[in-house]
């Protein structure tokens, strides 16, 4: 469950910016403007590049490493199949260029990610692990460097496109009304529990859990002291959940339980859980008030979506991109 929940934090990021999805690789170094600047004016051993945008370069080194470090998305039998290869290796530039497209726009407006940003925005993920935080790395095999990195260029996206792109998209209530009749099946409220748990990594853990529940502990009190799950700092309460959310087995014991009742130990991948469900709410029909913030997010999300790759076109155009030819790639293996 942790680690789940450290690819959300952290890989994820670009959620929040619908926009990003559509980039799907990225650089291994925080190419904000300051830095883009210095690579350009030093290039001191005139580095083989492999292209350039608006002059400013892509070089060799820096394409082989994206290369290595995406081989992990290539079946290994593909490897020897030289047109998928090839289209692989094109995919992987065309988005470094889209990538260095963003990073000019973002120095031409200014936009940069300052190292105390960086840090801040860290420390609200590291208040969900704790201790734990730098060991997942080590689990992940991720070097937290290029994470970091990786992470601050993710910020600066968000910014660029929050500036960009987003800050223009209006919806008024009268349009939100009108989605609303149009979807309003999907607006339904589902049965949903509000549940708490305590997650464990072995069996005779999980049992004295639940002995110390049975003679009386607080739940919130034992699960902010013995479980591993990033909740635990809130007393193990992971909110509403609604059916077919949780793992099966999970999900099966939450939905049987009666209120304020401590289920049996269930077993999963994550652990080893023990569930108080809080709070029930049946099902119901949705009217347009209860839902209204809702349905004004998602006409954004779909304005979003549409602006982004229409801005991102537009750049494209107006754009001077060279590929260079003949480069001398070594050869990809796993």
């Amino acid at each position: 469950m942790i680690n789940a929940k450290l690819h959300s934090d952290i890989f994820s990021a670009a959620r929040k910016s619908p926009g990003i999805l559509l980039i799907r690789c990225g650089l291994l170094f925080l190419l904000l403007p300051g830095f883009i600047a210095a690579c350009d004016q030093i290039d001191m051993f005139s580095r083989p590049y492999v292209a350039t945008v608006n002059g400013s370069k892509i070089y060799l080194n820096e394409y082989q490493l994206q290369l290595d470090q995406k081989m992990y998305i290539m079946p290994k039998e593909f490897l020897d199949q030289p047109d998928y290869v090839k289209r692989f290796e094109d995919e992987v530039l065309d988005d470094m260029i889209t990538e260095k497209i963003m990073l000019l726009r973002a120095r031409e407006l200014n936009i940069s990610v300052s190292d105390t940003e960086l840090e801040n925005k860290i420390k609200e993920i590291k208040k969900d692990y704790g201790q734990d935080f730098t060991g997942l790395f080590a689990q992940e095999n991720v070097n937290y460097e290029t994470w970091k990195n990786n992470f601050g260029k993710e910020m600066l996206f968000q910014k660029l496109i929050a500036a960009d792109v987003n800050a223009g998209i209006k919806i008024s209530d009268g349009e939100a009304a009108d989605y609303f009749k149009e979807h309003g099946d999907h607006y339904k409220k589902e049965a949903r529990v509000r549940v708490a748990q305590i997650v464990v990594r072995d069996s005779a853990t999980a049992q004295k859990v639940v002995e110390r529940l049975n003679a009386g502990e607080d739940f919130a009190k034992v699960a902010a002291e013995v479980s591993i799950g990033p909740e635990a700092r809130r007393g193990g309460d992971l909110g509403f959940v609604t059916k077919w959310v949780m793992p099966e087995p999970l999900d099966k014991t939450i939905f049987k339980m009666p209120v304020n009742k401590i289920s049996p130990i269930v077993q999963s991948s994550y652990g080893f859980h023990i569930f108080k469900v809080l709070e029930s709410k049946p099902a119901k029909t949705a009217t347009f008030s209860d839902v209204r913030e809702d349905v004004i997010a998602d006409i954004r999300r779909q304005k979003e979506d549409a602006a982004f790759i229409a801005w991102l076109e537009a750049l494209k155009k107006k754009a001077v991109i060279k590929k260079q030819t003949n480069i001398k790639i070594k050869k990809l293996t796993k």
